[in-house]
């Protein structure tokens, strides 16, 4: 995000600095007005290539390059502001966040202090248990530790040119120009060829990568080394106003072409800021516009009178000298300023947020980073590297200490649920779908699992370890399946579907084990088991298709006696070739569904559908974690509201219309006839904004086995 100045401070790169984190703080703050303005981190990729090559190629020139030397300058001038930040933001998420977000925000911090947040993010990113994560207070850290690795690895290649060519620059020196520009020419062609392929195979690897895997290429830094490398790339080229003479002599020529390479540049940053957004294809081929764009202001060097005085404008620079500390504040304080207020960001909210954000990076900038520059010659890398690494550490432990603390938390909660499920009336026990409720005073103003640990609670195909279930992940085309219940039982019931399929287990598992049947559960993230299939990436898309092709084969060579499914609801499908144009989305569903399930009953195969269970408050945990929250009666969800998405399985159920294909439909269990609620029988419901926790899903067993048996009597 930063860099030295590779000689005297250019007015152009600091008005482009001030460009680039303004549009990242305005995306940021009205998503919905400036689509594209993540581009502003792609333009400080290039300023930071740019800049930090010029000042590699400077004190290569000069004689005195060191990689350890580089490798501390850096340290100086991007850690003590960002190990900070890192230190405010785990204080303020300790003393403000909910109990819920502590592990994997304080695993964010930690990874951040060790400059592999972008690492993080891209697995959690392809990891369907992580993939709807809260964004953390320092998840804008990504950016920086991919800077950072391009940091470590770009002043290595410059070090082996330099080592490779040295002795026939000495050799050419001695014969041709004696001791006078010895390593000048030969390391230079050498250097700027590696950044080359470094620039090509990234380029390449970012359209290829985005195209199959775009959640994962977003933050991997082989997809946005190119970016650097552009930058870097210009530190070899001549600026184009050293290529025009002076403006006497040309009728002023030399003022003008460089001022219309300049905003020509920032036009297409503009641009793209403006006609992106958050569903294109992001990084690969569409980065060429934010990254073309700054090299051609950068290139261009501008002298025009009308544009240095545009970029020297007063707050334009202040903007730009700040720009890194406002890059890292202005995040923490949007994701946790509402955990503060008790509400969402409003007008007023932003306007103050960007406003302390200006404070807080100017304070940063004349208190932490200018006396640590100011001084910098009074430490050696050594000293440098151990500082760094002390602090780092104290900074690294005190997160895991986070995270130990939130396991610890949730584990606690998880043991009282268990202790729980054996009280009267617990959990679904206290809304029979046919019967009165069913009341424990007991339970009153409980909610097990704690809502801290309800992401904790999660479902057989979740589990890990060596003798647990796990579900076919997103890439993989091979069902796994998973024996449950009584594993010699005469009556063999399969479960398929994605996460809303496998949110169910428990509850079958305890129905199989308590009526002496085997289960398998065949169960697959983000893939419904349909003839047609949701609009997803090109990753999980044809691994889904493969899927639900062998799962279906599995099931008719099983010899099961029932097949319980059920989906997701209020996804958009993928219209299947030769679909009538204006066919509904509900009604393109349901056909994959129907076309599916009448194959399995017309091979003697019952299927029984669960019903999509209504969904919560999208922001439920956080209801429930509100100090003075009451289970009983908060963070309740109109049923008109809840149940609003529509799901394809009951229309399917009734085209079908025949005894061995069925739809239950248990609802009742979660609503009265006005509400549903997060909390029912002293249980928590959701272990996210649609999801249910294992230890309701178990509650419904004696529900569920009452659904299947009809079947089985039928069979």
């Amino acid at each position: 995000m930063t860099s030295d100045r590779p000689t005297a401070l250019r007015a152009d790169i600091q008005a482009l600095r001030a460009v680039a984190v303004l549009l990242v703080v305005l995306f940021h703050l009205w998503p919905n007005r400036l689509g594209g303005g993540y581009v502003g981190v792609d333009v400080f990729f290039v300023i930071s290539g740019f800049l930090i090559t010029s000042h590699i190629l400077r004190d290569a020139e000069a004689g005195r390059f060191s990689v350890t030397s580089f490798w501390a300058r850096r340290i100086l001038r991007l850690l003590p502001a960002s190990l900070l930040v890192l230190a405010v933001t785990a204080a303020a998420v300790w003393w403000l966040a909910p109990g819920q977000y502590w592990e994997q925000w304080f695993r964010e911090i930690a990874a951040s202090g060790l400059y592999a947040q972008n690492w993080l993010l891209a697995t959690d990113a392809v990891d369907y248990l992580a993939a709807d994560n809260e964004p953390s207070p320092v998840q804008h850290y990504w950016s920086l530790s991919a800077e950072e690795q391009f940091y470590l690895v770009w002043p290595l290649l410059i070090g082996a040119a330099l080592l490779v060519t040295s002795g026939r620059a000495r050799r050419a020196a001695r014969s041709r120009h004696g001791a006078h520009g010895a390593g000048r020419a030969p390391w230079r062609p050498v250097a700027a060829a590696l950044l080359t392929l470094v620039v090509v195979a990234s380029l390449v690897a970012s359209v290829v990568w985005t195209s199959s895997d775009q959640a994962y290429a977003y933050f991997v830094t082989p997809t946005r080394a190119w970016e650097f490398g552009a930058g870097a790339l210009l530190a070899f080229v001549p600026s184009l106003s050293r290529y025009l003479a002076p403006a006497g002599t040309t009728g002023g020529r030399a003022t003008i072409l460089p001022a219309v390479a300049a905003w020509a540049g920032l036009g297409l940053i503009v641009v793209s800021a403006l006609v992106l957004t958050e569903a294109t294809p992001f990084p690969g081929a569409w980065a060429a516009l934010p990254v073309v764009g700054t090299a051609l202001v950068i290139w261009a060097q501008a002298t025009d009178r009308f544009t240095e005085r545009l970029a020297g404008l007063p707050p334009v620079q202040l903007v730009g000298d700040v720009s890194y500390a406002v890059y890292l504040w202005h995040w923490p304080l949007i994701v946790l300023l509402p955990s503060a207020t008790g509400h969402s960001l409003r007008t007023l909210d932003k306007l103050a947020i960007a406003a302390v954000t200006l404070l807080l990076a100017w304070a940063t900038r004349r208190w932490v980073e200018r006396p640590v520059l100011r001084h910098r010659q009074r430490f050696a890398p050594r000293t440098t590297f151990v500082a760094a690494a002390v602090v780092g550490s104290l900074v690294v432990g005190a997160s895991l200490a986070g995270v130990q603390t939130a396991r610890q938390q949730a584990a606690a909660a998880l043991a009282a649920a268990d202790s729980a499920r054996s009280a009267e009336c617990f959990g679904a026990a206290a809304r029979p779908p046919d019967g009165a409720p069913c009341v424990n005073p007991d339970l009153a103003g409980l909610a097990v699992p704690a809502p801290e640990a309800a992401d904790d609670d999660t479902p057989e195909p979740y589990a890990e370890g060596p003798d647990q279930c796990r579900w076919t992940t997103r890439k993989s085309p091979d069902p796994a399946r998973c024996e449950r219940g009584d594993r010699g039982g005469d009556v063999r019931v399969a479960l398929v579907g994605d996460s809303h399929a496998a949110h169910w287990a428990s509850g079958l598992v305890e129905a199989a084990e308590a009526n002496g049947w085997l289960l398998d559960l065949y169960t697959k993230e983000g893939c419904a088991f349909s003839d047609v299939m949701r609009v997803q990436d090109e990753v999980i898309t044809p691994a889904c298709i493969a899927w639900v092709d062998r799962a279906e084969q599995l099931l008719l060579d099983g010899d099961y006696d029932v097949v319980v499914t059920s989906q997701i609801s209020g996804k958009e499908w993928v219209p299947p070739e030769g679909t009538a144009p204006g066919t509904s989305q509900e009604r393109i569903a349901e056909d994959g569904l129907v076309t599916l399930w009448g194959r399995l009953a017309d091979a003697g195969l019952p299927v029984l559908a669960l019903a999509d269970t209504p969904r919560p408050d999208p922001k439920v945990i956080d209801c429930l974690s509100e100090p003075g929250a009451d289970p009983a009666t908060d963070c309740r969800v109109p049923r008109d509201e809840a149940t609003r998405p529509v799901d394809p399985q009951r229309g399917a159920a009734a085209r079908l219309d025949r005894p061995d294909v069925r739809l239950v439909d248990l609802t009742d269990v979660f609503c009265d006839a006005t509400e549903c609620f997060p909390v029912i029988g002293g249980a928590t419901v959701y272990r996210d904004d649609d999801h249910l926790t294992d230890t309701f899903a178990a509650t419904l067993a004696p529900y569920l086995a009452d659904a299947i048996t009809p079947l089985l009597a039928d069979a």
